[in-house]
């Protein structure tokens, strides 16, 4: 093990051999834990690294993280990295460590009255609280399992690869930890890419911390409600790209009641927040996909106990005549954004 320290930084190596004569080491950790952070906070988060393998056959490695939080074997992971799921521990006959197993998509946390533990991956994980006040990561494995119960099914998962996942740490009250890991989890998997621009800076698109830009780009079609028409334009090539027009995706990252500011619907103004790429003319609504004028979308009507889309007018020409645009908690809204020719 080594500590490297430094002004804004300290890096703790460390390296894990099979044999006392091995001269390549199996897995390492590096662990980095930040001086300080913006605005006066102390450290709150930590960092650290893996690399796993090649791993001998039949064993996982799995990252097991003991507190003394009270959470009854219970953890919470995110279903397909947008909504945050109970998973409370069941008892089985068979094999109830692996059917305790749950997707992480980008996210678990287990937590008590006062307290919450954290963790943020950059990628798919499996996680499980199998021990009071514990939270456990499978970060990989090399199984090979032939076995009669498995009906000739080949379960074999014979991946002798070195994977290097990333995981953050936090560790605070349930009301310091709701306002930071939705945020804190599309820092992770959207790291910055630093480049030059041989050009004049441009006015960043800034929405409010409780919104996601999900997608601006311009679609490679111009598509047509006739899918038979629009599969032919495709294979004829035909269809050509609007270079006018921008799809517009924005999501709301929290979820209801989850903070008590950041769960507000959330009000923005089209065309100052694209001031900096141009002038906006005209906004359509579309479907989640971008297929459908959100105005001919016939939608499947669910029984609720309360609509949050209720009583929000939205047109596909423009949003409220001045382009203000609110979006509910957790609602993802799907836009083209007509700009003014030059």
């Amino acid at each position: 093990m080594e500590i490297v320290p430094g002004k804004i930084i300290t890096e703790i190596r460390q390296y894990f051999y099979r044999e006392e004569t091995d001269e390549d080491y199996t897995y390492s950790v590096t662990t980095r834990v930040p001086q300080s952070f913006p605005r006066g906070r102390l450290c709150y988060r930590l960092e650290q690294s893996y690399s796993l393998g090649p791993l001998v056959v039949n064993t996982e490695a799995v990252l097991r993280t003991k507190t003394s939080l009270k959470n009854n074997r219970t953890l919470f992971t995110d279903d397909n990295g947008y909504q945050m799921m109970k998973r409370p521990s069941r008892t089985f006959v068979n094999d109830s460590v692996a059917r305790n197993y749950y997707p992480m998509v980008r996210m678990a946390y287990i937590e008590d009255d006062s307290s919450r533990l954290v963790l943020l991956s950059e990628r798919a994980h499996g996680a499980s609280s199998q021990s009071e006040g514990e939270l456990e990561v499978m970060l990989h494995r090399r199984l090979w399992n032939n076995q009669e119960w498995t009906l000739s099914y080949n379960l074999t998962l014979n991946d002798s690869s070195v994977v290097r996942p990333v995981l953050w740490m936090t560790l605070g009250s349930l009301a310091a930890t709701s306002s930071l890991y939705q945020r804190e989890a599309l820092e992770l998997q959207h790291r910055p890419v630093v480049m030059p621009i041989d050009r004049s800076p441009i006015r960043p698109v800034v929405l409010p911390d409780n919104l996601h830009l999900l997608t601006l780009s311009v679609p490679g079609w111009v598509y047509n409600s006739n899918h038979t028409l629009h599969l032919r334009n495709i294979e004829t090539g035909s269809t050509q790209p609007d270079y006018d027009r921008v799809l517009l995706r924005i999501m709301h990252l929290y979820e209801k009641g989850e903070d008590p500011v950041l769960s507000q619907p959330s009000t923005i103004n089209m065309k100052e927040v694209l001031r900096g790429m141009g002038e906006v003319r005209a906004l359509e609504e579309r479907s989640l996909t971008g297929t459908w004028d959100i105005a001919d979308l016939q939608r499947w009507k669910w029984k609720a106990s309360e609509d949050p889309g209720r009583g929000v007018s939205r047109s596909s020409v423009g949003v409220r005549g001045e382009f203000n645009v609110t979006i509910s908690p957790k609602e993802i809204r799907t836009f083209f954004v007509y700009f003014k020719l030059k």
